[in-house]
């Protein structure tokens, strides 16, 4: 595919900027994703009517969570699943179940989300916050070591924006210092490193499966996954009561074989449904998206202060958002305002991304040291998130694309 961009510049070159009260370059909202199509219906009829055919009512850890949770293992390459309620419950149960310390130091990445960190701060954790690599939201080897303290007993990784973390030169960091690793692939379902899906490099993994990712289960879901079989029942104990699942002639209508005290943390078999439908066409997204991605950048081409970040050889990636980076020294204004300028264009887009840990008050009772991660904020202050999806058509890029060079015309030296 090719789109022909010169035609972008010229549709807006007489034009007031939009958040100024100009007209938007895109008068209509950017496309709707509809992640939940036919398929998905289709498959939660099939579980009514399974139903009504056995004259039992579906619940929880039936036929299609074994089949959502196979097919995923099977994506993945091998290991072990189990459909939970959300991503920040995943991560939880993944913590849970390494059965660390108490009082022991966490190391989290520098850019994350506040379920991430509350799943750590619940279980009396202390947070040591990495800073990440130059030029990236991703804790680095480096910055990770830096980070290492003399409690500290595990680390939770985020890969941001679907860009895997460094995770071979970590591993070996971590191994040296006894220290668990958890990936967060909450926003990276399905991308390689080294050739492996992200969740294969650490102990246990946690995955979100809320509707705004790459696959979703629905509203809200989640996904532990280990290759540790061990590490996997005790996961399953975890999230439904503490239930002996490993012990194939217990009785769960008898809790005096219950194994410890634990909450009900399952996802329900219409979610998993809808989970093994979108599931299916994962691979088809990543492509998708990755190919967008592909065609903004070279719009970026015919910018003068956006450019494309750099990729690295070693990953494929599967892109949440799509970070774009802003030569700062070009422009006659603030980067945020900049970014939202294009935003009031009718782009969808993140002017300046809050979620930079070490920026949290609320936080910083609960972190070992004062956090100082400038290669993060660093990162963020020079880049803004272009938020895209799969169904994005070439006019919906040329828009993207017009809109960043109209805001441009007006905000950029020349």
């Amino acid at each position: 595919m090719k789109i022909d961009f010169s035609q972008s510049a010229d549709r807006t070159m007489t034009q007031q900027l939009a958040i100024e009260g100009g007209d938007k370059v895109r008068s209509q909202p950017m496309p709707y994703r509809r992640q939940f199509g036919q398929a998905e219906l289709d498959m939660v009829t099939q579980v009514f009517h399974d139903s009504w055919q056995k004259g039992v009512d579906f619940g929880f850890q039936d036929i299609y969570e074994r089949r959502y949770t196979e097919a995923f293992c099977t994506l993945q390459g091998g290991g072990y699943a189990d459909a939970v309620s959300s991503g920040s419950v995943a991560i939880y149960l993944a913590i849970k179940a390494l059965d660390l310390p108490p009082g022991s130091d966490v190391i989290v990445s520098p850019v994350t989300d506040p379920g991430c960190v509350s799943a750590i701060l619940l279980q009396g954790f202390k947070l040591v916050i990495a800073d990440s690599e130059p030029d990236s939201f991703n804790a680095g080897p480096e910055q990770f070591e830096k980070a290492i303290t003399e409690r500290t007993q595990a680390a939770v990784l985020t890969h941001l924006g679907g860009h895997p973390v460094e995770m071979d030169p970590i591993r070996q960091i971590a191994s040296r210092h006894g220290i668990r690793l958890i990936e967060d692939c909450s926003q990276a379902h399905g991308a390689l490193y080294q050739g492996k899906r992200v969740g294969r490099f650490g102990h246990i993994a946690a995955f979100s499966t809320m509707f705004s990712k790459s696959h979703a289960s629905g509203g809200c879901g989640g996904l532990v996954y280990t290759e540790n079989e061990e590490l996997y029942w005790r996961v399953r104990s975890l999230a439904d009561r503490g239930k002996p699942f490993h012990d194939p002639n217990y009785d769960p209508k008898n809790p005096c074989e219950f194994l410890f005290p634990s909450l009900n943390y399952n996802l329900d078999e219409l979610s998993c449904a809808i989970g093994l439908s979108t599931l299916s066409r994962l691979e088809e997204t990543i492509s998708r998206r990755l190919e967008i991605a592909h065609l903004i950048n070279e719009g970026l081409a015919q910018c003068k202060a956006v450019h494309p970040c750099s990729a690295r050889p070693n990953q494929l990636p599967s892109l949440f958002f799509h970070t774009v980076q802003v030569d700062i020294d070009k422009l006659q204004c603030s980067k945020e305002e900049f970014a939202r300028a294009i935003a009031a264009e009718g782009i969808s887009i993140n002017p300046h991304y809050r979620y930079v840990l070490a920026e949290w008050p609320w936080v910083r009772p609960y972190c070992v040291q004062a956090a100082q991660t400038p290669n993060a904020v660093s990162f963020r202050d020079r880049t803004f998130n272009i938020l895209f999806h799969e169904r994005y058509t070439e006019d919906d890029i040329a828009d993207v694309i017009a809109s960043i060079q109209k805001v441009e015309r007006f905000l950029v030296e020349c």
